[in-house]
């Protein structure tokens, strides 16, 4: 027999499922490799207030796993970061995905996940050289939502239970 918090921990991660397969959903953060760990959690705690300015439902917080290049150097370092699962409520799939890059942007992210309605993710660059040099590098096709998985590329995971997004 389950206890109650496994139920709990159970229930948030096939809410998230739930929402990806009605569609309109997407993944970001606020945190960024070169910030303390006091930086970034006000940055999240901003992100959380901004997702909510923009007209959209307040976010899932899930832990993420990321691989981050630096401006400068080029240098990659994988990051495990505090995400952000926002569902698209009632905006429309150009304004919530216009938002959602908006929202990478301002928080300097390379690129934010955006999972369209046929249950397709893809990355979109928010900003030059997100998703490597390159005019062609502004999206990339990632695949179907697979929960119970992990990713050495980069997944994320809702109270202990993980998921990415694969072909």
């Amino acid at each position: 027999m389950k206890t109650f918090k496994q139920f709990l921990d159970e229930s948030s991660l096939s809410r998230v499922v739930s929402k990806s397969k009605k569609g309109g959903t997407a993944i970001l953060s606020g945190s960024r490799a070169d910030k303390s760990k006091k930086e970034n959690k006000a940055r999240a705690k901003q992100l959380d207030k901004d997702i909510k300015g923009k007209g959209l439902p307040g976010a899932t917080k899930a832990t993420g796993r990321y691989t981050e290049k630096d401006d400068k150097t080029g240098k990659e370092t994988k990051v495990k970061e505090r995400s952000h699962i926002v569902s698209s409520g009632k905006k429309g799939k150009r304004k919530f995905k216009k938002a959602i890059k908006s929202l990478g942007k301002k928080y300097g992210q390379d690129s934010v996940l955006v999972q369209k309605k046929k249950g397709t993710a893809g990355l979109t660059a928010t900003r030059k050289g997100g998703l490597g040099d390159g005019p062609k590098n502004k999206s990339a096709s990632l695949g179907k939502m697979r929960p119970g998985r992990a990713n050495k590329e980069g997944d994320t995971t809702v109270k202990k239970k993980p998921f990415t997004y694969m072909k």
